[in-house]
């Protein structure tokens, strides 16, 4: 199983309905705004996340923080993410999430307590 398929298990065990929002396109993949590959719904939140594997997490980790629209999806209070699994034991994978946050962006995104308010005045 892939890392994208396991991430899509394991949200859909979470609750959240996630959606593959990475495409391909003449043989590359493209990903949504350059760094992410699969968005998920619960509730009021929304959960934008970058999946890999447990080799890959620190680059992953480092494209999602310089992507030029981090700054837009941390102010429409997206949660933004970096999943990633490593192999431990034949078919057993650890799960590592790392949550990207605003620090060292221009624009700071909102705090978390605004984003709940704001869903809540719709």
């Amino acid at each position: 199983m892939t890392p994208s398929a396991m991430c899509m298990r394991d949200l859909r065990l979470l609750g959240y309905e996630p959606w593959v929002v990475e495409a391909t396109i003449a043989h590359f993949k493209r990903d949504l705004f350059n760094c992410i590959d699969i968005l998920a719904l619960k509730d009021e939140q929304t959960l934008a996340i970058q999946v890999t594997s447990g080799a890959h997490h620190a680059e992953r980790a480092k494209k999602v923080r310089e992507s030029l629209h981090l700054g837009k999806m941390l102010q429409a209070c997206w949660t933004v993410e970096v999943w990633s699994y490593s192999k431990i034991a034949a078919g057993t994978f650890k799960l590592r999430r790392e949550e990207i946050g605003s620090a060292g962006l221009e624009t700071e995104a909102p705090h978390k307590d605004m984003c709940i308010l704001s869903s809540l005045k719709r």
